[in-house]
């Protein structure tokens, strides 16, 4: 019975703190779900989940995000452009589903962190993000940005305090 008890409860607990990285939406695959709930999580200040999401799928996806910007880097590939685009190259940022969703999670991480006062780690978060400077984050307004071009800005402040 004790057993029985005690796997219960790690089974609960598991589930109460684990994060299920697998999108249950097909209109949204992995990757783009994982990234989506830690921005959204950011946005609403639930600063200590959005870390959390974050470090619960970063190893499923980093790796595919290296190796998609270590390409892009080699082939000397232009930059995505940031702001308003055509549907066309719309469609072809889209194509970089991977930096581009590891990076806006490892944006919505730092900021978190800087938010909640852990500096150093933030600054380990922000260099990690500002690495893939071929993602690029849509604004439900309109427009794509770049989350590595705002981790620099702000990784800088960090370095300056």
């Amino acid at each position: 019975m004790k057993k029985l008890i005690l796997v219960s409860l790690f089974t609960i607990n598991f589930h109460l703190n684990s994060f299920d990285c697998f999108s249950k939406d097909p209109e949204l695959n992995d990757s783009a779900y994982w990234a989506s709930i830690a921005i959204d999580l950011f946005a609403k200040q639930e600063y200590e989940k959005s870390i959390k999401t974050v470090d619960a799928c970063f190893n499923l996806f980093s790796s595919e995000a290296v190796i998609m910007q270590n390409e892009f880097t080699a082939q000397n590939k232009r930059f995505p452009p940031s702001g308003r685009v055509s549907k066309k190259e719309k469609d072809r940022i889209y194509e970089n589903w991977a930096v581009n969703d590891v990076s806006v999670a490892l944006w919505a991480k730092a900021r978190s962190l800087d938010e909640i006062g852990k500096k150093d780690l933030a600054k380990k978060a922000y260099a990690q993000c500002i690495f893939l400077t071929y993602g690029r984050a849509w604004d439900p307004n309109g427009w794509f940005w770049s989350p590595a071009g705002d981790c620099v800005k702000r990784g800088r402040k960090l370095l300056d305090t």
